[in-house]
């Protein structure tokens, strides 16, 4: 063999030895990468130990992994393990590498739904999985697409279609009426005024008053309720802008109007004004001659017929609705 021929070999083997090493370092990383994307729960299992106690053992060797605090498995459930070990007195929210867990007992509770705060910090839970609640994105609903109903754990909540709308707070109906929701649950104890997409409204008792007629105080804030809702002096409700004992009612044929002590339309007055006449039902400034039942006024509830309070009124009377009021001299009494 010649010296060049012998260099030439050389070369070949040393080329041959970096591919052999160059790819034997690709394929130690590639398999590195490859487990570091499995997250570490995959490689171990829960298990009841000889001394009686539950630990986090590694599958490959089934030895106790004692460096592992989080959130590990078995075939009975999710588990808080801290230092391999798992802690049953655990409660709160806890982390893997799948995301946060609502955990209760040392276990997380998959049927967990809420709204929560541990640590100073407000989760929202839903199936047991925890998130911030200034990084969660409520869903929207519309409250004439929900139904109430009770669930197989004799709960009440409004669902949309067979699921519950947990992120839902506002009023939902059903066949016996509507219904004051929070965070998907019907609160039986609401009394108060309550939102949906359809307006503000009366619930006593967790159920909408379709019967109440009158002013409610709620929250620092008085409303005007009429038939449930609550109405505003566009509607045939009741305006406190003015002192309805300032107004007086003039005009001729069916065009009849509320008049300030200025000589003006009360255009945006709602309720009622005199004249010598009688008391009058006014809506927008002017009298409405189709006006029959109970509207609010200063002092009440007033029996209308005709848009005129009929004083002479005494004894029961009963609302579209079903409500009955009794009523002397025209005015509903408490």
């Amino acid at each position: 063999m010649t010296k060049v021929t012998t260099k030439i070999w050389a070369v070949l083997l040393a080329a041959l030895m970096m591919v052999t090493v160059f790819g034997g370092l690709v394929m130690v990383t590639s398999s590195t990468t490859a487990s570091a994307a499995t997250p570490i729960e995959e490689t171990m299992v829960v298990k009841k130990a000889k001394d009686g106690n539950w630990y986090t053992f590694n599958k490959k060797n089934n030895k106790i992994n004692t460096k592992y605090t989080g959130i590990a498995k078995n075939n009975n459930g999710w588990w808080r393990v801290v230092k391999g070990k798992v802690n049953f007195k655990a409660n709160g929210v806890f982390t893997n590498s799948y995301g946060a867990w609502w955990v209760e007992n040392g276990k997380v509770n998959f049927d967990k739904n809420d709204t929560v705060t541990y640590n100073k910090k407000v989760y929202v839970i839903r199936d047991g999985k925890a998130t911030l609640e200034k990084d969660y994105k409520y869903k929207q609903y519309d409250c004439n697409k929900l139904t109430v109903k009770q669930a197989p754990d004799g709960q009440w909540y409004a669902f949309d279609g067979n699921q519950i709308a947990w992120d839902y707070t506002g009023i939902a109906p059903n066949g016996n009426g509507w219904w004051r929701i929070v965070r998907g649950r019907l609160d039986w104890n609401a009394t108060g005024v309550f939102s949906n997409n359809n307006g503000q409204y009366y619930v006593e008792k967790g159920k909408v008053n379709f019967a109440k007629y009158g002013v409610v105080n709620y929250n620092n804030k008085t409303y005007v309720i009429a038939g449930g809702a609550v109405v505003t002096s566009n509607d045939t409700g009741y305006s406190t802008n003015y002192d309805s004992s300032k107004l007086t009612v003039k005009g001729s044929g069916q065009n009849w109007y509320a008049y300030t002590q200025k000589g003006k339309v009360a255009s945006d007055y709602t309720g009622f004004a005199s004249n010598e006449n009688g008391t009058w039902r006014i809506v927008n400034g002017k009298v409405d001659f189709n006006a029959n039942g109970l509207f609010q006024g200063d002092k009440g509830l007033y029996k209308v017929t005709n848009g005129k309070v009929d004083f002479n009124y005494n004894g029961p009377f009963a609302t579209e609705a079903g409500a009955v009021y009794n009523i002397v001299n025209g005015l509903v009494q408490a």
